[in-house]
């Protein structure tokens, strides 16, 4: 879908309930009707609501005819003026806030819910949560018509494990680099970052975790943090249409992660695809262009759930593969 388009957005603050407050960017554009669809769409690690699939995707879906909703996590992009905390994989009620909000703000819209990598985590933990009545009481979960998440890390021990891998660490690096940015940023905006004693430089995620992420989101250390917010434990009890694209070659994610056993199959449809690599899926159009397979699916499938009313029932339980060319980040 090329380049960055322009954007015009209106800025929302969703306040938690801790006091702190989370971003959301609505996308503007030609006046649509109260019941138009509202498509919430949230970043993966180290993003905000500026990177680019998250700018192309909203764009392409507001022109279809669709309200957007572009979520910056907790001390992200234009949050980082109303968090000090980080965002973390398990942040279910963040995102339970952000869908309350939506129904408040749009009563009689049909909500679509769609996470990206580590916020795909988020989602389904956040649904997993809510239809078994563990957690998120006031979120009326029935109202959300459709989820979908992109590679998400639903075994966040595995996937640090596999961070750690010598072939692995041109991901480590690319995101150690985009986080060790967040830290500066913060430390900059807030007091809290600059109480946190300088260690030995951080060679990975997991170390990254143990500095920041666990202590400051109250998690007893980086077990206690990769157990009680991986989502694993929740795919069962999902009961909202939801769908996972997930690839076989994923270096971040491991595929054995999604056995059927461990997914509602009257819920949930799986979609492994192979040699997409981690948020990569490039692809050639029938051109030789090159585009954005994953982009193109996102796309698609909300369209298709506008053609088809809304998709208030449960998908058919399928998997499919679709090959794409191995990509990088």
């Amino acid at each position: 879908y090329g380049d960055r388009p322009r954007h015009h957005a209106e800025q929302i603050h969703v306040p938690l309930e801790d006091g702190e407050a989370l971003a959301v960017h609505e996308e503007l554009g030609e006046p649509l009707s109260d019941r138009a669809p509202l498509t919430i769409l949230i970043h993966g690690l180290g993003g905000d609501h500026t990177s680019p699939y998250m700018q192309r995707i909203a764009h392409q879906l507001r022109r279809s005819g669709m309200r957007v909703w572009r979520v910056d996590l907790r001390g992200s992009g234009l949050g980082m003026k109303l968090a000090w905390r980080p965002a973390h994989a398990g942040a279910s009620d963040d995102l339970a806030a952000v869908v309350q909000a939506a129904y408040e703000r749009y009563p009689h819209a049909p909500i679509h819910v769609v996470g990206f990598s580590l916020s795909g985590n988020i989602v389904l933990k956040m649904l997993g949560e809510a239809a078994s009545g563990e957690a998120h009481e006031r979120l009326e979960w029935e109202r959300i018509s459709s989820a979908l998440a992109v590679a998400p890390p639903v075994d966040l021990h595995h996937c640090a494990n596999n961070m750690e891998r010598p072939s692995r660490r041109i991901y480590t690096r690319y995101y150690l680099k985009m986080l060790r940015a967040q830290v500066e940023q913060r430390k900059a905006q807030w007091p809290q970052w600059l109480q946190i004693p300088n260690g030995p430089p951080l060679r990975s995620i997991r170390q990254f975790d143990a500095r920041y992420t666990a202590p400051m989101c109250g998690f007893a250390d980086t077990d206690d943090y990769y157990t009680r917010a991986s989502a694993k434990e929740w795919l069962r009890a999902i009961r909202t249409p939801t769908t996972l694209l997930v690839d076989r070659h994923d270096p971040i994610v491991t595929v054995s992660s999604f056995d059927p056993t461990h997914i509602n199959a009257e819920s949930t449809e799986l979609i492994l695809t192979s040699h997409g690599g981690h948020m990569g899926y490039f692809g050639l159009d029938a051109q030789g262009k090159l585009v954005r397979w994953m982009e193109y699916f996102v796309i698609e499938h909300l369209r298709a759930k506008l053609a088809e009313g809304l998709c208030l029932g449960s998908p058919i339980v399928r998997q499919v593969q679709h090959t794409t060319p191995e990509s990088n980040l």
